[in-house]
């Protein structure tokens, strides 16, 4: 880990979100912590199939920006802060960005396929909080696997997303598991390149 590193990414997409949902949430009820209800969030960039068939592929990172709750969007962004900015300074500006929008927007696609008109509009941070998660998992048992700060964070980020699931759905939500599938893989193949590059590099020398 680089100590001196500033995760900026990490940073930039917490601030990024909390500032868009509550100025979302004031619009539609009057309050930064008043509920947004989800019908009217696909005015707001939320994802729907029919935006997406009409080409409106910007809502697959606004979308993220936007929640319901703004308690819940609070502890999706203090999850994505910590193992953000815990990756960020392992991996770089470039690779976490890439799992925010990569995984965080296949598993808010997956989130509108799953839901029934008008309440099928993807929203929220959590999916992109799960594939940060299911990346940081793959780091903590494959090469860092001492860090328990990390750990805590993945834990942190996983309990409470799978209890209040189970709680709601009484599964994990397809969005959850998707954008965690997702990380996860993300971490073999950035490892697998890793090693590759140590192997190339050692027989430079």
């Amino acid at each position: 880990m680089n100590s001196n590193y500033k995760p900026i990414f990490a940073i930039a997409i917490s601030v990024i979100t909390v500032c868009v949902s509550l100025f979302v949430a004031f619009q539609i009820s009057g309050s930064i912590f008043g509920k947004s209800r989800i019908i009217y969030l696909a005015d707001y960039g939320g994802l729907t199939i029919d935006s997406l068939k009409n080409l409106e592929f910007w809502r697959l990172i606004t979308s993220q920006l936007v929640h319901v709750h703004q308690k819940h969007m609070l502890y999706n962004v203090l999850s994505i802060a910590l193992l953000c900015s815990l990756i960020e300074r392992k991996t770089g500006f470039w690779q976490v960005c890439f799992i925010w929008l990569f995984a965080g927007a296949t598993g808010t696609f997956f989130t509108t396929l799953f839901g029934s008109a008008p309440w099928n509009t993807g929203t929220g941070a959590s999916q992109a909080a799960l594939g940060f998660a299911g990346f940081g998992l793959v780091l903590c048992l494959v090469k860092f696997k001492r860090d328990y700060l990390l750990l805590s964070a993945v834990m942190f980020a996983i309990i409470p997303a799978m209890y209040l699931d189970f709680k709601t759905s009484g599964y994990p939500k397809p969005g959850h598991a998707v954008s965690f599938a997702i990380g996860a893989v993300m971490a073999v193949v950035f490892l697998f390149g890793q090693a590759k590059k140590g192997q190339r590099f050692a027989r430079i020398e």
